[in-house]
């Protein structure tokens, strides 16, 4: 039983709980759940091989990583690349880790072939 409570708040609930003598956990379990969202990529390209998505970023955010991540996930068979403003190592291992094609500045020629 995990005893140790995050703030002082969950410290007294925890105290009261253990006076009743009832058994409980504290965060004893982990429970999945999903918020519906939409994304709207920057640029979709129809090229001859098809829709390349195109996400434009400048700074990563934290959030906008987890939400491209999960983008991903759901929707594995879109084509769906991010151009970087500038590329850092940190973004490039992100991209490379989450599958996701990736260039700098611009977008690379081939990409207007869907290549």
């Amino acid at each position: 039983m995990k005893e140790k409570t995050r703030n002082r708040f969950e410290e007294t609930i925890r105290k009261q709980i253990r006076k009743t003598k009832i058994v409980y956990q504290y965060e004893g379990e982990s429970i999945p759940y999903i918020i519906a969202h939409h994304y709207i990529p920057d640029f979709i390209l129809y090229t001859p091989l098809g829709k390349v998505y195109v996400e434009c970023k400048g700074y990563f955010r934290p959030e906008h990583r987890s939400k491209m991540a999960a983008v991903k996930r759901l929707n594995p068979k879109l084509d769906i690349r991010i151009l970087f403003q500038r590329l850092t190592k940190q973004n490039e291992r992100w991209a490379v880790r989450n599958g996701f094609r990736y260039a700098e500045g611009t977008i690379p020629e081939e990409w207007f072939h869907g290549l």
